[in-house]
């Protein structure tokens, strides 16, 4: 019968040896054993509670972890974008990434051989190289020049020309993407 009595019903004296009454409220008993109690009686409970520190006894670099800890609830944390938790799940996928980039710069790559063939260059040409065709292109192309024939033919050919421009600068201009 006495191992059927839950152990919350089991009466117990306050652990304050100068006191009679029964100890229903816990206390734990120190800092590294917050598991284990002392019960105390209601007005032992309160004066135990104006005494204890928990953080009494620890070095300033100690209070410190402590706090750090007590701002992530005590879970292990890292520092923001330094753990990858979804890489798995990236690897998984890694099969589709790289078919879309191969999709991708196909498109890019055919654009800008066209754009390289319509200035008159080859893809290995130089920032400087670029520069220096576009500008003798659009002086001779520009509809301000081209205002004898008001042709849209010749209209169209500077809009392509500028365009392929952009196409061949922001390419040279903007940091590869790597895999």
């Amino acid at each position: 019968m006495l191992h059927n009595i839950k152990k919350e019903n089991i009466e117990r004296m306050c652990s304050n040896p100068n006191c009679n009454e029964l100890g229903e409220y816990p206390a734990p008993k120190s800092r590294e054993n917050l598991r284990e109690y002392f019960y105390f009686c209601i007005n032992c409970i309160r004066n135990f509670n104006k005494s204890w520190n928990y953080f009494e006894g620890l070095s300033e670099k100690e209070l410190e972890v402590e706090i750090r800890k007590s701002v992530t609830w005590d879970r292990p944390s890292w520092k923001f974008g330094t753990k990858n938790l979804y890489h798995e799940f990236e690897e998984a996928f890694k099969i589709f990434e790289n078919q879309k980039y191969r999709n991708k710069n196909n498109g890019l790559n055919k654009k800008l051989e066209e754009a390289f063939k319509l200035l008159g260059l080859n893809p290995d040409s130089s920032l400087k190289q670029v520069k220096t065709k576009y500008k003798n292109l659009a002086k001779k192309w520009h509809p301000d020049v081209q205002y004898k024939s008001k042709s849209k033919i010749n209209e169209d050919k500077f809009i392509n020309i500028t365009n392929a421009y952009k196409i061949i600068l922001e390419s040279l201009t903007k940091p590869a993407k790597t895999k």
